[in-house]
């Protein structure tokens, strides 16, 4: 039988080929999740939260499967996550749409001035949001706290902040291409969104700020 470098067979259970291929049905099976989850709509918050803690947990470091996972944080941040929800995809939504109407109503340097404002405006409330979710499914805090937390990461990390927009622009414009890719999309952006907001939350695990 042909050998891996760390000398099991590729097809060996526990080698790199069995346990990469279960983490791709993983990602699948937690976008699957995510999906689901998201149907109420209003409950887009505990599905983005779950999505977080079940990548972060299990995919990446193997703790518990992820279905467990996810439904667990799920149920345990629904209440919490409707009003956060509410607040971020509200503001977001106000401002584009001041966006808009600034840009349709005012001209010149102060017409130019009120987009880049609003849309300023909207892409640090987008990029507060992707704090906000994964510190929900991390820290037992009041709602406040977390509002409170996600801006104070969204300013003292701009560069992760720039990043986590970019991601998110990126995947919503992925699946505006190919919608295809929502089976997979959700559990990749949410290992990507893992891989630049562990460190940061885990500096936050026995502090506040």
């Amino acid at each position: 039988m042909q050998k891996s470098s760390s000398g099991k067979g590729i097809f060996e259970t526990g080698s790199g080929f069995y346990y990469y291929t279960g983490k791709i049905f993983d990602l699948i099976a937690v976008s699957i999740f995510w999906i689901l989850g998201c149907i109420p709509v209003v409950t887009i918050g505990a599905s983005c939260a779950a999505l977080y803690g079940a990548v972060s947990g299990s995919v990446k470091q193997d703790i518990g499967t992820v279905s467990t996972k996810f439904w667990n944080s799920y149920k345990r941040n629904l209440k919490a996550s409707i009003p956060l929800w509410m607040i971020f995809s509200g503001a977001v939504f106000l401002l584009l749409l001041n966006y808009g109407i600034v840009r349709e109503r005012l001209y010149g340097l102060l017409g130019l001035f009120g987009q880049m404002l609003y849309l300023f405006s909207a892409l640090l409330m987008i990029g507060a949001a992707g704090y906000a979710f994964p510190a929900l499914s991390r820290f037992d805090m009041p709602l406040g706290w977390i509002l409170k937390l996600s801006f104070y990461l969204t300013f003292r990390h701009l560069p992760r902040t720039m990043l986590i927009i970019l991601l998110t622009g990126g995947s919503y414009v992925l699946l505006l291409l190919n919608p295809a890719v929502i089976l997979v999309l959700p559990g990749l952006y949410g290992l990507l969104m893992s891989m630049l907001l562990d460190s940061v939350l885990e500096e936050h695990m026995t502090h506040t700020i």
